[in-house]
């Protein structure tokens, strides 16, 4: 597996309710490749694993994909490289994503079965809820809660009935959970400071940097001999290199761009099921009825995690009101509600978002955050984790956010350079929206100007104007200034 959904930048192609019984057909079909193909991840590994050590197996299965992302990238057009001053990030993705936790998943699964592995590594999903409250100051719910305490308290007790407490099982289940611990750290890291990354560009290069770096340790370490690559073991890591991570890796985002999120988060809870039976059937694990109810208290634990999110999305569109939206462009009413809300946040920069379903009002978050930011609130805004994840979540649904909106206060309605380095990455629009830009005044609204990217020029222009809107003014404090 590679990152999942952290990419921020998605195209529009958001769902519709109109779609065509075949391409129903064919997401179907791909959610199921998705689970199988993870599914059957497990089980690989343990195969590689069986001749091949695993500092080299795993590096191996990043040698062989590597190559392929690099492909992807250069065929899409997306970069290689990391931004400036992203380093230190790129350092992480290479130590915290793809060498230790993976070098874990195959340690582990020396000691314990597949299927075993499988259910240990996710609990990544639950993890994930756990490390988002202290790093991204989210909220979770009761339920969520009372899920988290089952689903470990089954966990544990599903380890100890399987495996004993002897110390190599031990061992083992200590090495795939604290891979887990680092994959779950690993994504909220990649939330916070990697969202606005393609999501090739944010592991092609860690990936092919860290099988390298775990290959080539492993021949120094492990000294592999020629035995060890059989017909087994290197058949598993080509499978592991193609079709777990590339090929998985393709159908997993293509998903991302046509399905719901919280729907497609349910990959991890079901792959379980098909790396246990795998483990039953290839591995010969043993897996009795205590075994089975414990996997389906931990599962079932997972899923009511996942599903709560739910409870954070906005309801879809209702087709009896009027959109906010008409044409690409806010309407009367829609841009009356903006301004309202810009009014209402004078000095401060408003912002917000609006879809066809109505205009969002959200928090700019460096108001209530003073020195963390290099701008004050009258100069620019923030959206908070929230605001942002509900942002992000609406492009899979079908009511996806159609334009942002900003305020300048005191400044007139232009698209700042500032503006600019948020809203293109790489010479593309980090979210496929427009942006309107609204001119205030402490005592009234003059205007507002909308934006749209022109793939010519690489920048958002204008194309529409709305009120008397001024071209770029001094603001009264920064002439104090």
């Amino acid at each position: 597996m590679s990152a999942p959904e952290i990419e921020a930048p998605r195209p529009a192609a958001a769902s519709t309710p109109g779609r065509p019984p075949q391409h129903k057909a064919l997401i179907a079909v791909s959610f199921v490749a998705v689970v199988l193909i993870w599914g059957s991840t497990w089980i690989a590994i343990k195969l590689a694993i069986t001749d091949m050590p695993p500092l080299t197996a795993s590096g191996l299965r990043f040698i062989v994909a590597g190559p392929a992302f690099i492909a992807a990238c250069l065929v899409l057009r997306k970069p290689l490289r990391y931004p400036s001053g992203m380093g230190w990030f790129f350092a992480f993705m290479v130590g915290c994503y793809f060498t230790v936790p993976f070098f874990l998943f195959n340690y582990g699964e020396l000691y314990v079965s597949s299927g075993l592995a499988s259910i240990c590594v996710s609990s990544v999903s639950i993890l994930m809820i756990v490390f988002s409250v202290p790093i991204l100051r989210t909220r979770i719910t009761t339920t969520q809660a009372a899920a988290v305490l089952v689903a470990f308290a089954a966990l544990g007790t599903l380890i100890v009935h399987s495996q004993g407490v002897a110390v190599t099982n031990v061992i083992g289940v200590a090495a795939l959970l604290g891979a887990a611990v680092i994959h779950a750290l690993a994504y909220i890291m990649i939330k916070k400071h990697g969202g606005r990354m393609p999501a090739l560009t944010l592991n092609t290069m860690p990936m092919a940097v860290g099988g390298v770096l775990l290959t080539g340790l492993g021949l120094i370490v492990e000294r592999p001999g020629a035995e060890a690559f059989t017909a087994r073991s290197v058949g598993a890591t080509i499978y592991l290199g193609i079709v777990a991570s590339a090929i998985g890796f393709a159908v997993y985002f293509w998903l991302l761009q046509r399905m719901d999120t919280v729907i497609v988060s349910f990959a991890f809870v079901l792959f379980p099921i098909i790396a246990q039976f795998l483990a039953v059937v290839i591995e010969g694990a043993s897996f009795g009825w205590v075994d089975v109810l414990l996997t389906l208290v931990i599962l079932g634990a997972f899923g009511v995690t996942q599903w709560n999110q739910r409870k954070a999305l906005p309801p879809p569109a209702n087709a009896a009101v009027v959109p906010a939206v008409d044409d690409g462009r806010p309407t009367d009413a829609a841009l009356a509600e903006v301004y309202r809300h810009v009014l209402a946040r004078y000095p401060s920069e408003a912002c917000g978002f609006i879809r066809d379903s109505g205009v969002k009002d959200c928090v700019n978050v460096i108001e209530d955050r003073p020195g963390v930011y290099d701008r004050e609130s009258r100069t620019g805004y923030a959206f908070g984790v929230d605001d942002l994840r509900e942002l992000e979540d609406s492009f899979d649904g079908d009511d996806p956010v159609r334009v942002i909106y900003h305020s300048h206060p005191d400044a007139g309605a232009y698209f700042s350079d500032e503006d600019h380095r948020f809203a293109v990455y790489e010479g593309t629009p980090v979210y496929p929206v427009r942006h309107l830009v609204v001119d205030t005044s402490r005592d009234e609204v003059l205007g507002a100007r909308l934006f749209d990217f022109d793939a010519d020029l690489g920048r958002y222009t204008a194309i529409a104007t709305f009120g008397a809107p001024r071209e770029k003014t001094v603001p009264p404090h920064a002439k104090q200034e």
